[in-house]
């Protein structure tokens, strides 16, 4: 399920809604030129992830209690993962990675 929903996203993301780099990124991967674990190092690709992730993190806090929470229900109900299981950035590490 949650390949389908990765490859359907950059799918989407190949129109440029995500912007010019971004589409090209989501083009890169579906056609197998660059594998996902690949972008955080990649010259081409770090900056525009990094800035995607900051965009995703001001708007995540941004979000009301009420809205956190439907969201939370709405991960857990499509992915069956609970948010409350993942690292926090204030935790000194990022979702998946541990700091050294």
């Amino acid at each position: 399920m949650v390949v389908r929903e990765v490859k359907e996203a950059l799918a989407r993301m190949t129109g440029g809604a995500a912007g010019p780099s971004m589409a090209e990124m989501a083009r890169d991967l579906l056609a197998g030129r660059i594998r996902l674990r690949d972008l955080a190092t990649s010259s081409v690709y770090a900056d525009p992830m990094a800035e995607g992730v900051e965009r995703y993190l001001r708007w995540a806090a941004e979000l009301t209690p009420e809205q956190s929470a439907a969201l939370e229900d709405q991960v857990r109900d499509r992915f069956g993962v609970n948010l409350e299981d993942r690292p926090r950035a204030d935790s000194g590490r990022t979702a998946g990675c541990e700091s050294s």
